[in-house]
């Protein structure tokens, strides 16, 4: 299971973001831990409805569970989008950074 636990926000936002697009800005650090670590900031301006944040939570959690055992900290920031909430422009969005994920992780980290 990702973990959400004890991570620093502020450590990982602090590198270059390795993907982004119209829905969400995604930023990732290597950790010393055998698991991924996920955090996942929905700013309450953009969504107000907490049930619809914990709804876009839970989704970004579940399309990005098979980076669990990469030892990795992943921050995933919503923008928001001019349309309400698209599950499909969601799913879509996190598939995309998910494939950017692993493609650095491959390459640049030899995870």
């Amino acid at each position: 299971m990702l973990r959400s636990a004890h991570i620093d926000f502020k450590t990982v936002i602090s590198n270059k973001p390795i993907s982004r697009d119209k829905t969400f800005v995604v930023y990732c650090s290597q950790n010393k831990q055998e698991k991924c670590r996920l955090g996942v900031s929905i700013p309450k301006a953009i969504i107000k409805n907490a049930t619809e944040r914990n709804k876009l939570k839970r989704i970004a959690r579940h399309s990005l569970f098979s980076l669990n055992e990469k030892a990795i900290d992943i921050v995933i920031v919503y923008r928001g989008t001019a349309n309400k909430y698209d599950a499909k422009l969601i799913s879509n969005s996190l598939e995309f950074h998910k494939k950017n994920i692993i493609k650095i992780t491959e390459e640049k980290w030899k995870i």
